[in-house]
């Protein structure tokens, strides 16, 4: 359950991460040289996943199964 609440939590990351990034991109100017289109483009969306599984992983500790052997 743990597993599946970090997925959800991390995919829907991903509609404020690009979102985010459009914004910033669209205020940069547009830009269309290779490091700063990839950085925010890509790095944006990536960072916002990331902080998404991080969080759901950490918040999601009452959900996890344990084994007393």
């Amino acid at each position: 359950m743990r597993l599946l609440r970090t997925l959800i939590m991390g995919g829907v990351m991903m509609i404020p991460g690009l979102l985010l990034a459009m914004l910033i991109w669209y205020l940069a100017g547009q830009p269309v040289t290779e490091p700063m289109e990839s950085l925010i483009c890509n790095g944006i969306p990536l960072l916002s996943v990331s902080l998404g599984l991080l969080f759901g992983w950490k918040t999601g500790e009452e959900y996890d199964i344990r084994i007393e052997s």
